[in-house]
């Protein structure tokens, strides 16, 4: 007798419209073959394993399904998995998969190699982004003259373990970079170059943890440069923690704490200074000192010698 799946009213009314097709087909799968690997169901069903990993992530998101374990899912690695010319194939089948190596191809500006699909089915598969999203990264890397790969993957990495999964969560991350950073490195007088790591994960302290404004951490860098003569992410973080305690929100409220401090130093500096105490004398020299007639204690000395 034939095994029986059971589905809830529940969830056929509320989770099937909402789902994918072929998630829902992997679902089914998944619980007529609840021992299978990814691998058995994507070959039951006909289509790639990382679509059954990613199916399962979707049931997982939902806390429909728990995902089956398996040695052959693929989350995120550290390294960009290895996919062989069947599976790469069978990726180039789909149309919207053909429009986007199309796209990637004109922004490029060449042919694209059998590494260059790999790395762009990898943003994909591997690291999980949406089609409209690595159309996105593309862009944005040729737009700031990067048409190199491996710079690419290095960027959608980055992206990946900030989280940046949506195009919208991209273009605040672009925007971020291209008006924060730039504007704060111009502040410094450093606009011929790109932050280093360091400097990046202050700037996002400064916009992002400390939510001020881009007009008041520009007035930081610039008075960070002006008093000490250098670049110093370190002393500005110093000056903008300080500004954030006081609940500084704009460049008018940092105008008022400098006059603030300039009163309260007028009015020190106005004070009396506290009268100086006089030396005290020494005991031992605290007496009028003799004035002695050396010539009358001579003659007396004489006087004396003649009595003799």
């Amino acid at each position: 007798m034939a095994k029986e799946i059971s589905l809830s009213r529940d969830f056929i009314e509320k989770e099937l419209p909402l789902a994918p097709p072929l998630y829902v087909s992997i679902y089914l799968m998944s619980k007529a073959l609840e021992e299978a690997d990814a691998a058995k169901i994507a070959e039951k069903l006909n289509v790639l394993e990382s679509d059954v990993v990613r199916a399962w992530q979707y049931w997982k998101d939902r806390e429909v399904v728990r995902p089956v374990q398996t040695s052959q899912s693929r989350v995120y690695l550290e390294q960009r998995p290895e996919y062989g010319t069947a599976e790469l194939s069978e990726y180039m089948k789909h149309q919207e998969m053909k429009e986007l190596l199309q796209t990637a191809q004109r922004k490029l500006g060449k042919p694209l190699t059998q590494q260059d699909i790999s790395m762009i089915y990898g943003f994909y598969d591997w690291l999980g982004f949406p089609l409209d999203l690595i159309e996105v990264l593309l862009s944005y890397c040729v737009s700031d003259g990067f048409k190199g790969m491996r710079y690419i993957e290095k960027v959608a990495m980055a992206w990946a373990e900030e989280g940046i999964d949506t195009v919208e969560k991209a273009a605040q991350y672009i925007e971020m970079r291209k008006t924060g950073f730039h504007a704060i490195m111009r502040a410094f007088g450093q606009s011929g170059r790109m932050p280093v790591e360091g400097e990046e994960a202050y700037m996002k302290k400064w916009l992002n943890e400390y939510e001020l404004p881009l007009d008041v951490i520009k007035l930081a860098c610039e008075r960070t440069v002006m008093q000490t003569g250098k670049v110093s992410f370190a002393y500005a973080d110093s000056i903008l923690r300080k500004w954030k305690d006081a609940g500084v929100k704009t460049v008018v409220d940092i105008e008022s704490l400098d006059r603030a401090f300039a009163a309260k130093k007028s009015i020190k500096a106005s004070e009396p200074k506290p009268t100086t105490a006089a030396p005290k004398q020494n005991r031992f020299i605290n007496y009028t000192q003799r004035q002695w007639d050396f010539e009358k204690l001579e003659k007396l000395q004489r006087e004396e010698r003649d009595k003799w």
